[in-house]
């Protein structure tokens, strides 16, 4: 007895002699080092900035490297901002993954008008928390896409690619080189799509229909330009919208500030010789203006159409147009003409045309410089009608003015 007492004693002893096992500390985040995408933004002061303190920021990636049009590069976005984060080496990480990402030696700085996060190295500074985290797009249109927005995801329905960029492709895959591609809606508005000739679509013919796409925000100095994220979310398979429906008190305008004759859904159609409009600002202008002339040298044959994508009256009355003219040097009149038949896309001579030359306060000086603004065209013989407006310049081989035209407006 005396013998189990004492065994019993000793297996008690080591009982209570058995040390607990150490855990791990417990490392939690402080609140104060932690920031939000926003804040990071906000320490940029107009030039680049290291940061020298341990801060982190989560932020869900909603565009990724695996479709080829970014690399060593993710863009990241949280409920207050959005980012484009530049990485060290490329990644896994997909759409959708929440990360967590250390601050530590990052640099921010702001790259012809995008905000970026860069010097992060993914392997050590990047912490996947969670994946499947997705961000909806936020649901916009071409009108409402502004510097506020860069970076951000967002879904534009009621697209189409202008028509001069159809039976292209998104890029030059061959050549591996980016190209833009402008996108529009059916109300004159357009921006550019910007895809990487790295892009494992690059190849592939630009969607000819209608409908919607999701991308990211771009920003190249001043132009806005937009990135496909996905071929998949290309959905843009329905009925093209044929020209721009205003609604009353709405206008359509052409500046030519974008230094482009043919956006908005504008065409430039040679039927004679090879000078065509072009965008100029000879004289000092400090914007671009639409400029045409046969001479070079001598005066050449040349007939060019400048004409408007179809505009709709279907609900206005009393619809005008305005613009700014000026010519120089002997030559014919420009003509300014209105068709409810013509297709589009053929030679504007095979269709009918109202010539309304005549209601225009053209300038008549063909010996200086100067714009002469129109004043109010009345439009109402077409009001409820849907119809091309066109500038018609013909020049001979002995003669041809010099027209430049600008500020066009016409008003719903």
């Amino acid at each position: 007895m005396k013998r189990i007492i004492i065994i019993s004693m000793v297996i008690l002893g080591i009982a209570a002699c058995k040390k607990e096992l150490d855990h791990p500390p417990y490392h939690t985040l402080n609140a104060n080092r932690i920031l939000t995408i926003q804040e990071v933004i906000d320490l940029y002061q107009g030039a680049e900035l290291e940061i020298k303190d341990t801060l982190s920021v989560f932020a869900t990636v909603t565009m990724d490297e695996s479709d080829g049009n970014i690399y060593k590069s993710l863009y990241i976005q949280d409920a207050t901002a959005a980012i484009n984060l530049r990485l060290l080496s490329a990644t896994d990480f997909l759409v959708g993954d929440s990360l967590r990402i250390n601050l530590l030696g990052a640099l921010i700085d702001n790259y012809n008008g995008v905000m970026q996060l860069s010097n992060v190295d993914p392997s050590t500074r990047v912490i996947k928390q969670v994946k499947g985290q997705g961000i909806p797009p936020k649901a916009m249109s071409i009108e409402d896409i502004d510097t506020n927005f860069v970076n951000q995801l967002v879904i534009l329905t009621g697209v189409q690619f202008a028509k001069e960029e159809l039976g292209a492709t998104y890029a030059d895959a061959p050549a591996q080189f980016a190209e833009n591609r402008r996108l529009e809606d059916c109300f004159g508005n357009s921006i550019l799509l910007r895809t990487s000739g790295f892009a494992e679509f690059a190849g592939m013919n630009i969607a000819k229909g209608n409908g919607q796409v999701i991308v990211i925000v771009d920003r190249f100095n001043d132009d806005l330009q937009l990135k496909i994220r996905s071929f998949n979310e290309v959905e843009m398979t329905g009925e093209r919208c044929n020209g721009i429906t205003l609604i009353p008190g709405a206008n359509l305008s052409k500046d030519f500030n974008d230094n482009s004759i043919t956006s908005g859904g504008w065409m430039s159609v040679q039927v004679d010789g090879e000078d065509t409009w072009e965008t100029s600002t000879v004289g000092g202008a400090l914007t671009p203006y639409a400029k045409i002339s046969n001479f070079n040298g001598g005066n050449f044959l040349c007939e060019n159409w400048l004409i408007s994508p179809k505009v709709a009256f279907a609900l206005i009355s009393n619809p005008t147009l305005g613009f700014n003219n000026d010519v120089n040097y002997d030559g014919d009149q420009l003509q300014l003409l209105v068709s409810e038949d013509y297709d589009g896309i053929g030679d504007p001579n095979l269709f009918i045309w109202v010539n309304i030359t005549a209601s225009v306060n053209w300038d008549s000086n063909p010996n200086g410089w100067g714009f002469e603004n129109t004043g109010d065209i009345n439009l109402s013989l077409f009001a409820g009608k849907a119809v091309y407006f066109a500038f018609k310049y013909t020049g001979s081989n002995t003669d041809g003015s010099t027209w430049e035209i600008d500020d066009i407006i016409i008003n719903g």
